[in-house]
This record gives C-alpha cells, structure tokens and sequence, in this order.
C-alpha cells in the first residue's frame, strides 16, 4: 500500500512537469512569440535573425546638411563581402582585377569575417565605373554599393556628435514606440552633440537592408536569394537636420588646425549678423573606430580659464561706471597685486595702453575699486556681454521642452564664493580672469559677436531647420533668439571696439602680428596658468573691423610659454577666407 501511494505521487509529479513543459512550449510556440518575458523578446524575429546574413545599407536615420543643404555625409561605393564566402570557391581575382588591388587581401579580409563587413584599404577609392563592373560580375556575396559612412574627423564631428546602440537610452527616451514595436533595443541614438540634440527626430523606425536567408553553416540557401528591405514613405522620412555650418569655411578652419601644433584646443567662428555657428574644430582628434577612445569631450563647449580674455568684461565695467580717466597712470612694472614685480616690465601705462598690452596691475586696480561700491559689478557685466547663463540656443519644439542645441556646454563661472568678494587679491585674480572665472569659448566667441554687433545678445544657433527628405519643405524651423538680460550702453560698447582694435593695430599690441591681414582684426588675446607645465593661449576677435561680418575664437589648451600658436591659426584662416573671397568675385 505504501509503495502504491509513493508510486502514484510520483506519477503526478512527473504529470505535473509535462504539463508546464507543454503550457511553456505553447507559450513559446503560440502566445509569446514576439514579447517573451519583461524584456519583450521577439522570438519569431530572432528565429529570423539566426538564419538570415543581413548587411544595413541605410539604417534610416535622418541625416545632417551644411547650411547650403549638401549632405554633411555624402554617399561613397564600397565594396561589401559576406563571411559565408570563405566556404565556397569565389573568384577573388577578378573582384581584385577591377579594383586594381591585392587578391589576397580580399581574401584574407574574408576570412577574418564573421559578419558581412566593408573592405577598406587607405587607397582604395571605388569609382562608378568599376562599381558597375563588379556588380555585373553576379557575385553571391559581393556587392558594390553607395553608401552613407560616418565622416569622423572630417567635418565637426564633435558638434555632430556620436551614435550607438544603447539599450538603457531607448528604454528611457522611447518607452512608447518601443512597446509599439517602432523601435527595437538595438535602434541606434544619439549619444553626444547634434545627434543627441536631435535624437526625437533622427530616430530611425525602418532600415534598408542587404539580406541573404541562410544554411545552419552560414552559407546562403540558394544562388538568387538575396533580398534588399528598402525603406518606406521615402518622401518624408528620414528627416534632414539644416545646419548652419559653412562647408568651405569649416574646411578651412580644419585645414589651419590641422597644421597647426594645437592637440588640445579648436576654434569657432560664428555670424555677427545672427551668431549663427558657421564652423568649429575640436582637439583632439576623434577616432573613427572608436570615437570614445581619449576622451571625447568637445573644448570648445568646455569652460575654461579665458585670463585676459575676461580683462573685456573688467573694461565695460570701468567705462560704465565712468571710473577712467585720461591722465591716470598704472605702473605696470608691478604684478597684479601691485606688492611685486611683473613677469613682464611694461611701465607707466594708461588705461587705453594696459589692454593694449595686456597689464594685469591696471585691471586688478580698476576691479578693486568697482567691488567697493558694488559687490556685483562684475557678475552685472558678464550678463550684459551674455556670459553668465549658456549661449547655445535653446527653446521648445513641440512637445519637447527645452530643447538644447548644444547638450555638452557647460555653465560658465565668475565667483565660487561670496567670501572672495571681500579679498582684494581675489577680486584682482578674478579682473584678469583666473582664481575661479572659467568661459567656454562659445560664449567668448558669441561676446565678440555681441561687442561687433552693438550689443544685441543673441543665442549661437547650430541648427536653422528640420527638413523633411525632399529637402524642400520644412517640419519646423528654429529662429534667431535674443539673450535675456540688460545690454551695454551704446557708449561703452563704442569705447570696448576701439579697445579691441587697438590690441591689433597698436605697435605694442599683444596682437599686433595680425595687423598685416587682408582684413582689419578687432579682437583680445589671453593667457591663463593652470596647475600643470602648459597654460591655455587665447584669442577672439571679429573682423573686417570696419564692417564686422565673422567673430572668431582660437584657443589653445596645452600652449608651452611664448607660443604664438593662436595667432597663427587665426591668421591663417582670414588668409584663406580673403583668397576664397577674391576667387569668387574673379
């Protein structure tokens, strides 16, 4: 009786795991096919996936234009080889014939495979011609196609920004089309810049896609069973971000950085008319295969020490709180806590020729005297030359709120503490700006900018538009936006432009190299001491200074002592800027 009873529960035991073995299976098999579990797995997708050899020709996310709406991103041929090659007899040597290249390498690159991948050789350059002659050839698993690349480091590849796949941002910022199936965990975003800016709409829901339905070895099913998934509703979608970068004038910067010794630093240059961002370069470089790889941060989005870049803003604050006077003279001989010896002997010196030649004695003084009467004097003219809150533009867009252009710039700072406004050696560090006065050299271009303007603050757009694909008709579009805040007195931005272009044209000038260009320079240069052996070197400016058009910022953040490097870049640039110029009106 006992074994009975022990033989019977056992047999509901066992009943009892076939039964939830078949309920699993039919869950498998039947109810749950495309949302397993709390992650939502697809099963009949992935099934799909297993047997399917499948290369992303477009994956449909919307793209970049150049403010003359080319393509930031243009098509190029390459050469597109599938792994499952390395199981069959494939003529190599014909492929390698038309593109005059190696055999071997094809082969090797084929070998090393194990998903369908790009050939590239440094001096490979795959013309129409032979993209058709490849294509007429009828390979299984070879293809010649045109194909939108990444162009890191090669136009503003840090305001354009990276994209990848992250799981944890698509649950985040699409829940709704995620569980709509309107996007997948594997949908790539945007991670930093304009691609993250203007992720909601770059996002792609479809993807044209080279596919092959595969053996269980990997090798295609049949000769013709290729298939090509293109992408729907091509007459709106993907959507076109407008910028406002100018592609030759970016060229141009990059090519003057580029031969410059800047490895950390860059430069922006931005409209007068409207602070619209016409170009910015970014050292470091970023690394194609790996865009994360020594940091990523963009400088020029980064607040920094500007040291006698701020000495503009201790000017306006003197000249509106009419505290100069002609006969006033500053021994500039002293350091800038006037109880020591300058680094450089400059003498008795007027207001007008200390920011000529950059005395930090007469800007400590001056600020001293202004903290007296007011605690907030300096923080007042900061906001008035635009400094204190961020200069990217900014706004909603539909029902996005806030939307920020320029995701990565950071705040600037003038005081860390209240305390330092009563300490007169930390008000005068803070006059020629250093002690804790840190500006992104977006917002010292976009000061200039303000200064040649008159006065009007606005905000630096990088983006004018979003167009639909057609390129012709606008979703929406970003006007100009004022800064918030009071302006400068007509007086004292009248006084801070002869300042500026006297730095330039006077004979002891601290940028009187540049008086030689073929356009009058109105600007300010600056140098800031860090804790380490290199100091940060700037200069920013506008120009022609009789018609003001472009302000531009050089910056360099690892400069060695004496270096002259900014000065180059910049001069450079308006060089190539006024031939390019004198070409068109040719």
């Amino acid at each position: 009786m006992q074994f009975y009873k022990r033989f019977r529960f056992i047999g509901l035991c066992l009943l009892l795991v076939l039964v939830l073995f078949i309920c699993r299976l039919a869950q498998l098999q039947l109810f749950a096919t495309e949302s397993l579990s709390d992650e939502h797995v697809d099963l009949i997708r992935q099934s799909v996936e297993q047997r399917t050899s499948e290369f992303v020709i477009d994956n449909g996310r919307g793209s970049f234009l150049y403010r003359n709406k080319e393509t930031m991103n243009p098509k190029q041929n390459q050469l597109v080889l599938f792994p499952f090659l390395k199981t069959v007899d494939w003529p190599a040597n014909k492929v390698a014939k038309i593109l005059h290249i190696n055999a071997n390498d094809l082969k090797q690159a084929v070998l090393n495979a194990d998903k369908p991948f790009v050939f590239n050789q440094p001096s490979l350059h795959i013309t129409s011609d032979q993209k058709q002659q490849i294509n007429a050839l009828n390979l299984t698993g070879v293809h010649a196609l045109s194909l939108n690349r990444d162009r890191f480091g090669l136009s503003a590849p840090y305001l354009i920004g990276i994209t990848g796949e992250n799981q944890s941002l698509v649950k985040k910022r699409y829940p709704d089309l995620l569980n709509k199936g309107m996007v997948s965990k594997q949908t790539t975003v945007g991670l930093t810049g304009l691609q993250r800016a203007f992720d909601p709409f770059l996002i792609s829901r479809d993807q044209e896609k080279l596919l092959y339905h595969t053996t269980g070895t990997g090798q295609p099913m049949f000769e013709d069973s290729m298939r090509l998934s293109a992408i729907q509703n091509q007459n709106y979608f993907p959507l076109h971000i407008q910028t406002t970068i100018n592609q030759s004038l970016q060229d141009i910067a990059e090519q003057a950085v580029e031969q410059s010794n800047i490895d950390r630093g860059g430069v922006a240059i931005v409209d007068v008319s409207n602070s619209d961002l016409l170009a910015m370069v970014n050292r470091p470089k970023m690394m194609t295969n790996d865009p994360f790889s020594g940091g990523h941060q963009n400088n020029m989005l980064t607040a920094k020490f500007p040291g006698s870049i701020f000495k503009v803003v201790t000017a306006a604050a003197s000249i509106g709180h009419n505290i100069i006077t002609n006969d006033q003279q500053y021994n500039c001989n002293l350091g800038v806590y006037g109880e020591e010896q300058a680094d450089r002997q400059l003498g008795q010196l007027g207001f007008k020729d200390s920011f000529y030649q950059s005395c930090n004695y007469t800007f400590a003084t001056l600020a001293n005297r202004l903290m007296k009467t007011d605690l907030q004097v300096m923080e007042d003219y900061a906001d008035k030359l635009g400094l204190t809150g961020r200069s990217g533009w900014s706004g909603d867009v539909f029902h996005i709120n806030d939307l920020r252009q320029f995701p990565e710039e950071q705040a600037n700072t003038i005081w860390q503490s209240e305390d330092d406004k009563h300490s007169k050696k930390a008000i005068a560090q803070t006059a020629i700006g250093q002690l804790n006065v840190k500006l992104t050299p977006l917002s010292v271009v976009n000061m200039m900018a303000t200064i040649a303007r008159g006065g009007q603050k606005k905000e630096v757009r990088a983006a004018s538009k979003i167009l639909y694909n057609n390129k012709s008709m606008p979703m929406t579009t970003f006007p100009s936006h004022e800064q918030d805040g009071k302006t400068l007195a007509p007086y004292t931005i009248m006084k801070l432009q002869s300042l500026l272009r006297g730095v330039v044209t006077d004979s002891e000038g601290t940028a009187h190299s540049l008086n030689k260009l073929p356009m009058p320079i109105a600007g300010k240069s600056g140098t800031a001491e860090t804790d380490g052996a290199k100091n940060y070197h700037w200069f920013a400016g506008y120009f022609p200074a009789d018609d003001p058009q472009y302000a531009m910022v050089v910056a360099n953040f690892s400069s060695q002592k004496g270096e002259e490097t900014v000065y180059d870049v910049f001069g450079n640039i308006i060089k190539q800027m006024s031939k390019q110029k004198q070409a068109e009106t040719s």
